[in-house]
């Protein structure tokens, strides 16, 4: 799209060294003056900073061939690409900083150290969202930067072990964070059932901060789906939410 800005690009065709001692982030892209596709803000502007790594290995996730590249950018780096752009000025006018992947967790100490140089040498935090997997638990100095919580436990479905996406210590604690909601992808009715038995009925999440998205990774994926999860969502009163950017842009990234 013409007026989406790109700062890195996604699969970059050489490989840097990671930094010795100077802080850095390993990032597969990051883009900005686009709107957030789904959840609690969908259609809000804002800028995607992707980072590399998973905690987990869904089949249908339709950005693992991006997040799975990339690579390491030290802070001062950063700044150079920043300052040749408009970002600074869209984040200080209200565009959010998404911080997704990936498993933004997994970097949760270099992005409390970016987020804090940010606002060191730019003079404002950028309100910042995280899209986060429910397996990893923050650290109090980082979920103090963090203004909303997309928490997306994965369900059975996404084909990883329960042990390994299951964490319901972390997902009670996340749920009693500020401004934390809980996306869950959903394909049939019985994924409610799943929902229900392990998120609700031992009391690890509210109601009110569940929000079911459609399960695929195109256009016409979501189609098929969407009617079944948004009649699911209406008979249990919570919130549905598209995937905007895939009724848009279908499978394109970096958008």
């Amino acid at each position: 799209m013409k007026f989406v800005k790109t700062i890195i690009g996604s699969h970059p065709k050489f490989q840097k060294p990671k930094p010795d001692k100077e802080p850095y982030l390993e990032i597969a892209e990051f883009f900005y003056d686009t709107i957030q596709g789904e959840g609690i803000n969908l259609g809000q502007p804002a800028a995607f900073l992707r980072v590399q790594h998973c905690t987990q290995n869904c089949w249908w996730c339709d950005t693992k061939e991006v997040w799975r590249a990339g690579n390491p950018y030290t802070f001062e780096e950063l700044w150079t690409l920043i300052d040749q752009t408009d970002l600074v000025n869209k984040l200080r006018s209200g565009q959010h900083l998404i911080l997704t992947g990936g498993s933004p967790m997994k970097q949760q100490k270099g992005l409390t150290l970016f987020l804090q140089a940010f606002v060191e040498r730019y003079g404002f935090k950028p309100f910042t969202e995280i899209e986060n997997e429910c397996t990893l638990m923050p650290d109090p100095e980082f979920a103090r930067l963090i203004d909303v919580w997309n928490n997306s436990p994965k369900l059975k479905h996404s084909g990883n072990p329960d042990k390994l996406r299951y964490q319901p210590v972390i997902i009670k604690h996340l749920s009693s964070l500020d401004n934390a909601w809980f996306k869950f992808v959903v394909a049939q009715h019985e994924d409610w059932d799943e929902i229900e038995e392990f998120f609700l009925k031992p009391g690890l999440i509210k109601r009110n901060q569940i929000i079911l998205m459609p399960l695929g990774g195109t256009r016409e994926g979501l189609h098929r789906i969407r009617n079944t999860v948004v009649e699911i969502a209406v008979r249990e009163s919570v919130r549905y939410s598209s995937r905007e950017h895939i009724e848009l842009w279908d499978k394109k990234t970096g958008v």
